[in-house]
């Protein structure tokens, strides 16, 4: 145990060192720049990737980018540098260290373990849209370490760009929400504070099932949780499933408990949230009182899970949730974008 704590202590100061670093040949390696998208509106959330080909053996790493300051502001850094096998430990990453326009993130594997070889994406840095305009992101050093602790240094000069636009749909209408429709406010609104978008075909698909990825991405951006980037998703056995736009929402979600996952140690992404999951989540993150909720009175409250009684009933005392028609709460049922927006919002009101 304290030959893996040893070997990586001594990775991350080799990452973190402003000193010389005994190095081999880095020829063969390659580093290159992405993002999750070419356009973003301002205050919405942007990813970008860096990725490496031909790497060998790389047990650690420091990324150092640039980025414009005036239409950009940096929110995280996390790891995506895949672990061999299912079996290796995590392993863990220094806070980033932002200074003037320039952010730094290290992270080290765990133990006596090789290190990543071939085409691996190493690390997503989330930013938001500040201001209109096009804006660069620039890779301005990659360092390396190896399994045997040996180490080089690559200076890529790789540049994305991408397009800040004004914020999407400022009106909050869309073409398919009527004006009767019972959620039109809500869904307005959510526009407006901007956690939520429509689609470039001018619709928000009200009725569109949200995935757990999704709720927790929107619950993060309404409530203004602080991305702390401290790489809690990858405690998820399923974490490569966790995509880049999600990951900071989902690990910060993670730090201040509003998700614990699956008995199986999964998140599920991808699943569509049901209403007793997505009324859990926002009674931890609102800190609600279960214990003096009083009891349920919903026609299928037998049907309500154990692990989501509780909760149901301090959200109904708060004014959360309603239930459906024939007064049910169809816990198991799946939650549209409308239903998600609108307790969102009462979340929001709710907090203040």
């Amino acid at each position: 145990m304290l030959r893996k704590w040893f070997l990586s202590t001594i990775a991350l100061c080799l990452l973190l060192s402003g000193v010389a670093v005994n190095s081999v040949s880095a020829a063969e390696a390659s580093y290159s720049i992405s993002t999750d998208k070419t356009s973003v509106s301002v205050n919405n959330a942007l990813i970008v990737t860096v990725n490496g080909n031909d790497l060998k053996d790389v047990y650690g790493y420091e990324i150092v980018l640039s980025y414009d300051t005036s239409k950009l502001s940096f929110q995280s850094a996390n790891n995506v540098l895949p672990k061999n096998s299912t079996s290796e430990q995590n392993g863990f990453a220094i806070s980033p260290i932002k200074s003037g326009n320039k952010v730094t993130f290290a992270y080290t594997k765990v133990g006596s373990v090789s290190g990543a070889s071939g085409a691996k994406s190493l690390a997503a840095f989330t930013f938001n849209g500040l201001a209109e305009g096009k804006a660069s992101v620039v890779i301005e050093s990659v360092k390396i370490v190896r399994s045997d602790l040996t180490a080089d240094k690559q200076t890529p000069n790789k540049t994305v760009q991408v397009n800040i636009l004004a914020s999407t749909n400022v009106s909050g209408e869309f073409k398919d929400v009527a004006a009767n429709f019972w959620a039109k406010e809500a869904i307005t609104r959510a526009a407006k504070l901007g956690f939520v978008n429509g689609y470039t075909d001018g619709t928000f698909k009200p009725l569109k099932q949200v995935t757990r990825a999704e709720f927790v991405t929107m619950m993060a951006r309404a409530l203004q949780l602080p991305l702390n980037g401290d790489n809690s998703a990858a405690a998820f056995k399923d974490n490569d499933k966790i995509g880049n736009w999600a990951k900071p929402y989902v690990e910060s979600g993670v730090a201040a408990g509003w998700i614990k996952g699956f008995a199986d140690g999964t998140f599920r992404p991808d699943l569509p949230i049901t209403r007793a999951e997505m009324t859990v989540i926002a009674v931890r993150a609102l800190k609600l009182d279960t214990e003096q909720a009083g009891q349920l009175t919903f026609a299928d409250a037998v049907s309500i899970p154990s692990w989501a009684k509780e909760a149901v009933a301090a959200a109904v005392k708060a004014g959360l949730v309603n239930g459906r028609g024939n007064n049910k709460f169809v816990p198991a049922d799946s939650a549209n974008r409308a239903e998600a927006v609108t307790m969102i919002l009462r979340i929001v009101d709710y907090k203040k």
